[in-house]
């Protein structure tokens, strides 16, 4: 089975569209949603039979997206993480948001690091919480989906091990793996302890039944497929074990993480691009795993020829073998609309996809 979702980046709603996200459309949920459903009225005008739609790049399910969904703590995990740790957001009404401050950078010894329980007592959990019974009290018409889920799908998301803790440490972690692997592991095992009682408090109330965990392991290409093995896999595994079927990111060109990622107990997606090998993938990992695949950016930027993202759909329909194929991109503002709509196109053109939006 073919399927194809996009999502659009605030950089490219506010270059095209004309949308700002201050400080408030991060910390006030009902003014976030207000103002996400002005920006889902301009994407639908903007792309009527097409799956292009406002969320955050590769977290959300639109099937699993309803008009009464107010997200509250809609804010990339790894960041709440830093924020619980001491950094400080960094808000830009044109962009992403990011974090100040990297507050691991110093951390000479594991017992540096503060007890797990201790993150639930943190202002910022405590305000996010407040903030969802406010709602569910105030607002019962409305659903709401708590911080680490953007749907009412039940999985989880987090970034992966060694992108966290690259956010926590800066590049400090690189060099730990080989010159302190004991703290390395201890960072990355309160890392997992941390997101999964996080994950666990918030479902409550919630009201959501975890039904899997998407790992956005970013940075994971940056280490080698021995390093990601010891420092990653385990902990992944932790993952799964506690909350279901993985999901597994990996930005950039992967293939030397294919093989690596065997060994991942409870693996049910492989999410990747930047021309890593379809036809490897699924000589190792098998027919049956879906795979998540996003274009090489070369091919959206503006400028580029059509041409080129139609032979790597080509190239890429090949390789899958017929195995479920999920092709995704997250629309950035000196992309070439053209090139993605003319993925879109050529799928339909095919009978692969059918035209239409799910919201």
């Amino acid at each position: 089975m073919i399927t194809i979702q996009a999502s659009i980046s605030k950089g490219w709603l506010s270059k095209h569209g004309s949308f700002y996200f201050p400080s408030k459309y991060y910390h006030d949920p009902l003014f976030r949603r207000e103002e996400d459903s002005r920006i889902n009225s301009f994407v639908r005008e903007r792309f009527p039979d097409t799956a292009i739609y406002n969320m955050e790049s590769n977290l959300v399910q639109a099937a699993f997206v309803q008009e009464n969904h107010v997200l509250v703590g809609a804010i990339q995990p790894n960041m709440i993480l830093a924020a619980l740790l001491g950094a400080e957001f960094s808000f830009f009404e044109d962009k992403d948001a990011d974090v100040r401050g990297r507050p691991l950078e110093k951390i000479a010894d594991k017992k540096e690091l503060p007890p797990v329980d201790s993150i639930l007592e943190h202002p910022l959990v405590v305000e996010l919480d407040q903030q969802i019974r406010d709602i569910t009290t105030g607002y019962p018409q409305l659903r709401v989906i708590p911080p680490f889920f953007w749907d009412t799908s039940g999985r989880a998301t987090i970034h992966g091990i060694v992108t966290t803790s690259l956010k926590l440490t800066g590049d400090m972690i690189m060099t730990l793996m080989i010159t302190d692997p004991e703290l390395a592991h201890a960072i990355h095992q309160w890392i997992v302890d941390a997101y999964l009682t996080l994950i666990f408090h918030f479902a409550g109330p919630g009201h959501l039944e975890i039904t899997s965990v998407h790992v956005g392991e970013c940075a994971g290409t940056m280490v080698s497929s021995e390093l990601y093995e010891e420092f990653v896999i385990p902990y992944i595994n932790q993952l799964g074990s506690r909350l279901g079927i993985v999901r597994l990111h990996s930005c950039g060109f992967s293939d030397h993480l294919i093989s690596p990622a065997l060994k991942i107990d409870n693996l049910g997606i492989f999410d990747t691009g930047s021309d890593t090998s379809i036809k490897k993938i699924r000589e190792v990992l098998g027919k049956e795993l879906e795979i998540n695949v996003a274009p090489p950016v070369r091919l959206l930027q503006e400028g580029a020829p059509e041409s080129g993202i139609l032979e790597w759909l080509d190239k890429t329909l090949v390789e899958n073998r017929g195995g479920p194929l999920k092709i995704v991109y997250h629309m950035e503002p000196d992309y070439e609309v053209a090139n993605c709509l003319a993925l879109h196109r050529e799928l339909e053109n095919r009978g692969l996809i059918k035209p239409g939006r799910i919201y």
